[in-house]
């Protein structure tokens, strides 16, 4: 969990509007919940989740 929050970290110091979210999804196995980094960077939308 700590490459996340360096991951975001360093997503934000570059890109324009940073955001952190969570991503949920319900499967046979169960729910599942994920965080969610995402931003601009160039004018290029990325988002990163592990």
């Amino acid at each position: 969990m700590k490459w996340i929050a360096a991951l975001a970290l360093t997503m934000t110091t570059g890109c324009e509007n940073p955001s952190v979210g969570i991503g949920t999804s319900i499967g046979v196995g169960g729910a599942s919940v994920t965080p969610v980094v995402a931003g601009s960077i160039g004018g290029v939308g990325v988002a990163v989740s592990p």
